[in-house]
């Protein structure tokens, strides 16, 4: 079925993730700030020649920049904290963390628009503590997304309009090759 929204992708109701070992979790509420681009952009080096004087010839691109995703992660429950970043959930509902705060995975971002879009190899990291510990908001984990490049396939993330699941999108795209 054609995509008949009006392309509008907006508000964040939910972020999915699978760590390259391990079944697929909800990372749990995230702040109202919802996701922040904080890739880098591109970066060229300017190539001048002595005989033109106005400006450069050529430029060479020497970073092809990044893409990534900031957000805070405000729902600080044990099971979901080990799950995401491993450490150790308790019984009592305490949590002990790791000693590293990095895993790569997919990640799928639903929207309330009813799009979705996944990064097929994530970089998923803690960053800092947010939003301090007071009486106007909540404690909350920094964590960075960042698309790296899946040496298996061409692209890094896909899209989904409203009604299209993305399990089965990418079973039907990757069969087709």
């Amino acid at each position: 079925m054609a995509d008949t929204s009006n392309g509008l992708m907006f508000g964040l109701a939910q972020v999915m993730f699978a760590p390259d070992q391990g079944e697929e979790v909800e990372l749990g509420w995230i702040s109202e700030e919802g996701l922040s681009p904080s890739g880098s952009a591109a970066s060229f080096t300017d190539i001048y020649a002595a005989q033109v004087t106005d400006g450069p010839v050529d430029s060479i691109m020497s970073n092809p920049g990044s893409d990534a995703f900031d957000m805070t992660l405000i729902q600080l429950k044990a099971d979901n904290l080990s799950k995401i970043f491993g450490g150790k959930a308790e019984a009592d509902g305490s949590w002990t963390p790791p000693s590293s705060f990095v895993k790569t995975g997919v990640v799928t971002f639903k929207a309330h628009s009813g799009h979705s879009m996944r990064i097929f190899k994530a970089r998923v990291s803690k960053s800092q503590f947010q939003n301090g510990l007071n009486m106007n908001n909540v404690m909350g984990i920094g964590i960075n997304v960042q698309m790296l490049k899946d040496a298996d396939k061409e692209r890094r993330f896909r899209i989904y309009p409203p009604g299209v699941d993305p399990d089965g999108a990418d079973e039907t795209a990757d069969a087709a090759g």
